[in-house]
């Protein structure tokens, strides 16, 4: 018994074919272009698409330790938490907090997790505090972050690529430090 033919017998449909494989493309092309990373099936179609923080780039890369990595994640993490963004309900203490533009609702977990986030912040350097704030801020909250070589050249003003990931990996490191206690 012979198999049935699989391709379209009418022009019109190949032609669409054609056009949506063309527009796929151009779609991977595009997030590939703004920093995305992006997954696909056999068939080569967009399963999913995320633009990476500077700290995962870097682990991919080899380009920071694992302390290095580990103190970005535990800060990642608490700022996701003091923000209301890691996506867990709020617990039974409720705190609310009125400012002039909309009620904020803050629970233990968040304060306790903007302290620590202060605290670790205050004890790095001031250039090393700010560039870790753009970072962070940039990979958890906004929803289309600037690349992360942008982020860093907006907030020390350095173009060179390799000086670029030197600024992250010092950052990095004294956050690390700050994280071990030393």
């Amino acid at each position: 018994m012979s198999k049935p033919h699989r391709k379209p017998s009418d022009p019109q449909v190949a032609a669409e074919r054609k056009a949506e494989r063309a527009a796929n493309e151009a779609e991977i092309g595009r997030l590939r272009a703004s920093g995305a990373v992006v997954s696909l099936d056999r068939t080569r179609r967009i399963v999913s698409a995320y633009r990476a923080s500077a700290f995962h780039k870097l682990r991919e890369t080899k380009t920071i330790s694992t302390g290095q990595a580990a103190a970005a994640e535990r800060l990642c993490s608490e700022w996701a938490i003091w923000k209301g963004l890691d996506g867990r309900p709020p617990p039974a203490e409720v705190h609310t907090k009125r400012q002039p533009a909309a009620p904020v609702i803050l629970t233990d977990r968040m304060l306790k997790a903007g302290n620590k986030v202060a605290h670790a912040l205050r004890l790095v350097g001031p250039l090393d505090r700010e560039l870790l704030v753009s970072l962070v801020a940039s990979a958890i909250e906004d929803d289309r972050p600037l690349p992360w070589r942008e982020t860093v050249r907006k907030v020390s003003g350095v173009t060179q690529t390799v000086r670029q990931s030197q600024m992250v990996v010092a950052a990095l490191e004294n956050l690390a430090r700050v994280y071990a206690g030393r």
